[in-house]
């Protein structure tokens, strides 16, 4: 039952808009409003007739940064690390510094940032092993809190009362609604392995493989025109399980590389509380999971899918990868955040 805390309200600074990704600061932040904390989302995209949108008693999403009032005392949640110049403008309780990749590769400009964003911090999350390893040494409390599935949004494509899901008809047409599909949803960056995508694209013709979310890089150009390879761009959350129920299985098809080995891919639990058979390529967060198929080499990687394809989909194994991700839930990473700063509020209060 959510009940109202007496602390001071959660203050995000815009990174992205809260509907267009519903990636982990969206699904965290949500979950600690569940839990009686007060939450602030300042959105990119501004909107000064309408400055707040109320998503339910404890959330708000603030369109226009002139309504914030600096005079209030806030939580700060810190994951764009430039913001940390702008502590000083707001009177500020706590910070929580939140590290969801290692400061290398396409994110090495933000290293720059690391060391001030974890010295300004009350706690310090870390969303893999690799992240919390190299950071627990500078900061006298960090945790490990990995990434997450909202269960119930997805679990939906499995529910047989829920007979037409959100977007479900032009899911299928995208779709061509054959067999087998192997599907992708999420940023299609430059860390996607495109060489790998071309080969599984050329030695399995009668799949369709379909990727699903926002093109950030000329990766989907650079390994040519298969007729069986399917882009379709960004969607809605809302409309991700309506997707998750044409596929057959699900891959996470990313590079081996410093970025993608400090990684906890959200769309792993997300594809797992879809029920779907998961192929990865060999990543350290992806290795603990059992449910999950490894592809070792691109060839192995096939070889796994195939068996996935004709093994895997059973409503048995879909109920136990479903199970593993009602365990590894939103709402169990939001509490144990919640628990660290109450406890860390209360010290203060004394």
């Amino acid at each position: 039952m959510t009940q109202s805390l007496t602390i001071p309200p959660i203050l995000y600074l815009p990174c992205f808009d809260y509907q267009v990704h519903r990636q982990r600061p969206q699904q965290l932040l949500y979950q600690l409003s569940l839990l009686g904390f007060n939450v602030i989302y300042c959105n990119v995209t501004q909107d000064k007739k309408n400055p707040f949108v109320i998503l339910n008693d404890h959330f708000a999403v603030c369109q226009d940064l002139d309504a914030i009032n600096k005079n209030h005392e806030y939580v700060m949640w810190l994951t764009h690390g430039p913001f940390v110049e702008q502590l000083p403008e707001y009177k500020i309780n706590m910070v929580i510094s939140d590290i969801a990749d290692i400061s290398a590769e396409e994110f090495a400009p933000f290293e720059v940032w690391e060391k001030p964003k974890i010295d300004a911090a009350d706690i310090v999350l870390c969303a893999s092993q690799i992240i919390y390893d190299a950071t627990v040494q500078k900061h006298s409390d960090v945790m490990l809190i990995r990434n997450a599935a909202d269960y119930e949004h997805f679990g939906q494509v499995l529910d047989k009362d829920q007979s037409l899901l959100h977007d479900e008809i032009e899911a299928r047409k995208l779709c061509l609604n054959t067999a087998p599909v192997v599907g992708f949803w999420g940023a299609v960056a430059s860390w996607v392995d495109y060489e790998l995508i071309a080969y599984l694209a050329k030695e399995r013709p009668n799949y369709s493989f379909v990727f699903v979310g926002q093109i950030f890089c000329h990766g989907p150009e650079q390994i040519g025109k298969h007729p069986n390879v399917h882009w379709l761009g960004n969607r809605d959350y809302e409309s991700l399980p309506a997707f998750a129920r044409q596929f057959d299985a699900a891959i996470i098809p990313f590079q081996i590389r410093k970025v993608t080995e400090a990684a906890n891919p959200v769309k792993l639990y997300e594809y797992l509380a879809a029920g779907l058979p998961v192929i990865s390529t060999d990543l350290p967060e992806v290795r603990p999971f059992d449910e999950v198929r490894i592809g070792r080499s691109p060839s192995h990687f096939l070889q796994q899918l195939d068996e996935a394809i004709l093994f895997d989909r059973s409503p048995e194994k879909r109920q136990i990868r479903q199970n593993q991700a009602k365990r590894e839930s939103w709402r169990a990473r939001a509490q144990l955040v919640a628990d660290q700063m109450l406890y860390k509020l209360n010290g203060k209060q004394k």
